[in-house]
């Protein structure tokens, strides 16, 4: 069988890699994207953080469908909270999918993650 160029499939020994972007001012967009071996991307975090205000919004989170269920987007998110600082988060609408995926961040990190608004001006400013 031969496998599509362009295929996002998991290949054995491909470990996932992880490379953020910087936001072009404080409060602006940035994201982590996750890259396979052959360095397609298979999923991102876009997320802003606002230090002055102590907040974060996840404004999405996605995976392709062939690498779902590894705990990708979990590894993700872990990388974009911030050691040193408690920030108050907020998340975009959340699908079902999604509100299941953020319940089981809240449970092992104890950070809460609710659906809303920006909880900042900052953050609220287009990118």
């Amino acid at each position: 069988m031969t496998r599509h160029p362009r295929s996002t499939r998991p290949e054995s020994g491909a470990a996932p890699a992880f490379h953020a972007t910087s936001a072009g001012r404080p409060a602006g967009p940035r994201e982590l994207l996750i890259r396979d071996g052959a360095d397609r991307e298979i999923g991102r975090i876009e997320f802003r953080l606002c230090r002055a205000c102590g907040r974060g919004h996840v404004v999405s989170v996605t995976v392709a469908p062939s690498w779902q269920g590894q705990g990708l987007a979990r590894e993700a998110l872990h990388r974009i909270l911030p050691d040193d600082l408690a920030l108050t988060w907020t998340t975009s609408r959340q699908t079902a999918q999604g509100r299941a995926f953020f319940a089981a961040v809240t449970e092992e990190t104890g950070i809460d993650f609710p659906a809303g608004q920006p909880g900042c001006v900052h953050l609220r400013e287009p990118g």
